[in-house]
């Protein structure tokens, strides 16, 4: 409830801080420049970025090029992938329901519905540097490819951090089917990248296995505080494969944790599963707490550090992949429509076929997310 409180006081700052804008500054936000100011939205804009663009599309020309073909191939790999995945996820919810695991859930990313308050801040941080770089990559090639751009820059909508290349809509559309074809994959592309780096980059910092569980919530009462890392009960690591085993102990059980060990006197022999012992300590919510191969970091500077970085590959991957179905408004539709123009010079064939795509993987898209919710009930993550 307090973070919802916080969110209807954001959003009175961003009201009152427009309302008196407009009020006071109404003509020199009229002629903004480069800076505009709409409801919730602040949006900056700089022509001299578009240097900044040409002299690293000039510095080394044949890479950059290179890296287009190669976003290009990446580009249709990822909406092949797409649709396959889907395709393949709905034929287990209709012919195999019962094969249905967490590998078949498909859930929009909205916060505060889909996804629990407590992530915003990890998944901010995530958003800014995948749209950035997103947005980067489509402007380096468009000026490779010789298209001009408008204007770049960055924006604040609410809480939500990016960035943006308006690319002259006159010179794309009379740019050569290649050139469109390697801008509009070029964002997802980068995307890739940034996922694979953070991959690397987490596989390098943290060892592969857990080495307990974070405690993230629980009731009043002694036991494990919270940003703890429970490491064992009864001389038994605590790890995924361990949680559902059965613990047997008849005198006392003996909690160690990255603070301190806790001792716990029993009435009655006990042979519960381990799970059962870390909630009757009062914990209600725990994660999976992976190491610093270096220390220096405190437990919980550790797993925000693991969190930061989980859910930036994720937000990476995912919308390089879910950027790529040929959907209106998707850089996948530009890359499709590209590979189409080759074939098919009739423009309302052309449409047509396009739109007739769109609709069919908008189509397959809902169902997965319907059936999903169908299977698992509401839930968030």
């Amino acid at each position: 409830m307090e973070v919802y409180l916080y969110f209807v006081a954001l959003a009175a700052v961003w009201a009152g801080g427009y309302l008196v804008s407009w009020l006071f500054f109404r003509e020199r936000l009229r002629r903004g420049g480069g800076f505009r100011l709409y409801p919730f939205l602040v949006i900056l804009r700089s022509e001299k970025l578009v240097e900044v663009f040409d002299r690293i599309a000039g510095w080394r020309p044949l890479l950059w090029r290179v890296l287009g073909n190669m976003g290009l191939a990446v580009g249709f790999g990822l909406m092949a992938f797409a649709v396959f995945f889907l395709a393949r996820n709905l034929g287990v919810y209709l012919f195999a329901p019962q094969q249905a695991g967490v590998q078949n859930i498909v859930i929009p990313l909205i916060i505060g519905v889909t996804i629990r308050l407590e992530h915003l801040p990890y998944m901010l941080l995530a958003l800014g540097v995948v749209l950035i770089t997103h947005e980067g990559m489509h402007g380096l090639i468009a000026r490779l490819e010789k298209i001009k751009l408008k204007s770049t820059g960055i924006f604040l909508a609410f809480i939500f951090p990016g960035g943006f290349v308006e690319p002259d809509e006159e010179e794309f559309k009379k740019a050569p089917v290649g050139a469109r074809a390697r801008v509009a994959a070029a964002g997802s592309f980068a995307n890739i990248v940034v996922g694979v780096l953070v991959v690397l980059l987490m596989i390098g910092l943290f060892a592969p296995l857990e080495s307990g569980v974070i405690v993230l919530e629980r009731e009043e009462g002694e036991g494990p505080g919270v940003g703890e890392v429970i490491l064992s009960v009864n001389d038994t690591p605590v790890n995924r494969f361990t949680l559902s085993q059965n613990i047997t102990a008849q005198d006392e059980l003996i909690v160690r944790t990255s603070g301190k060990t806790y001792t716990l006197k029993l009435s009655k022999p006990v042979n519960v599963p381990l799970a059962w012992i870390i909630r009757s300590m009062g914990v209600t919510r725990i994660d999976y707490y992976y190491p610093m191969k270096m220390g220096g970091l405190s437990p919980q500077q550790t797993y925000t550090v693991y969190r930061t970085l989980w859910w930036t590959q994720l937000i990476a991957v995912g919308v390089a992949i879910f950027n790529m179905l040929p959907i209106h408004l998707l850089d996948g539709h530009l890359l499709i429509t590209s590979l189409l123009e080759a074939r098919i010079r009739d423009q309302r064939k052309l449409k047509a076929l396009a739109s007739t795509i769109s609709a069919a993987c908008i189509a397959l898209l809902a169902s997965n997310i319907i059936y999903t919710y169908r299977t698992f009930g509401f839930f968030q993550i």
